[in-house]
């Protein structure tokens, strides 16, 4: 339920993929789709990955909502 009531990002990335699957590159983006663990390693926690995560978290979520709008 948590994960239900929580907004969805407002950053552009996460708008861009709502979008269309053709304002980022998702080549890359099945492997996330499938369940953990995922084939590659654990990055070291700097700010640069933590805000790389960010963003990555926002273009699926995106990612998602588009797909579920088209279904």
């Amino acid at each position: 339920i948590a994960f239900a009531v929580t907004p969805l990002p407002t950053s552009s990335l996460f708008h861009e993929a709502s979008r269309s699957a053709d304002a980022l590159d998702e080549t890359d983006l099945y492997i996330w789709e499938q369940e953990p663990p995922y084939d590659y390693p654990e990055p070291i926690v700097m700010a640069p990955e933590v805000q790389y995560t960010k963003k990555m978290v926002d273009v699926m979520f995106g990612r998602r909502w588009r797909l579920l709008k088209a279904a």
